[in-house]
């Protein structure tokens, strides 16, 4: 039998020593804009334990900052564990942390860029609708309907010939456009039941034949009490006589 070898998965970055590790930590840090006396404070005087400084939010917030960075760097949670001097159940955490903020921006983005594209699209609709009624085309027409005593009578109506329809079929797209961006564009109506008059009549009929047995089986259980009964009478006046 073949020996199974699990191969644990190697951080993206290898040091020869754990000097070069905090070494290179160190500058990612300092050129992300933090100073020596901030990477010192979380690394010794802040923390959980006897001769630490409680977390604050600052704190907590220059750790998860350096921690975000660190990860850029592609260092592992070992390794940024090494280099903040932390626990690497502390980095998992922040890195938690992180991908949760990460997540929530990415979605105030996302729903920050939908409202503007609803926008977008509700104005050019109302453009297209506009632009449809000024395309609509009235016109005067007068017809001659009767001449007498030698004058002619006419009639003055109004016609309003139809507009553009290109303008409408613009209109129709933001709608369904505005309807993808609202999630509504997937609905779908639920299909009809319809039946043929000949199932109807099919159903019908099991549905009174399924009635006449309730009342048969009732029936019969009424009808028992009372067949015992009447047993019990005759044998009783066999007895007697």
């Amino acid at each position: 039998m073949g020996q199974t070898v699990v191969v644990m998965a190697k951080p993206e970055i290898s040091f020869p020593s754990p000097e070069e590790e905090l070494n290179y930590g160190v500058k990612t840090l300092l050129e992300a804009g933090f100073s020596i006396k901030q990477i010192d404070r979380i690394r010794n005087e802040v923390g959980v334990g006897n001769g630490k400084i409680p977390y604050n939010k600052e704190t907590v917030g220059h750790r998860r900052h350096m921690t975000a960075e660190l990860l850029a760097a592609s260092l592992s949670n070992r390794q940024i564990a090494n280099v903040l001097n932390l626990s690497k159940e502390t980095v998992s955490t922040d890195r938690n942390e992180i991908r949760k903020l990460y997540t929530e921006e990415i979605l105030k983005s996302a729903d920050v860029h939908r409202a503007r594209l609803l926008k977008e699209q509700m104005e050019l609709k109302n453009i297209a609708m506009n632009s449809f009624q000024e395309s609509r085309i009235k016109r005067i027409v007068t017809t001659s309907s009767s001449r007498e005593a030698d004058e002619e009578s006419s009639i003055i109506r109004t016609e309003t010939i139809a507009g553009d329809s290109s303008f409408l079929n613009v209109a129709k797209n933001c709608l369904v456009e505005q309807a993808k961006l609202l999630g509504l564009h997937g609905l779908h109506p639920q299909p009809e039941d319809k039946k043929d008059y000949k199932s109807f009549l099919d159903d019908l009929a099991k549905t009174v034949g399924d009635i006449k047995e309730r009342e048969a089986n009732a029936g019969a259980i009424e009808a028992s009490p009372m067949a015992s009964a009447a047993v019990e009478e005759e044998s009783a006046v066999a007895e007697e006589a």
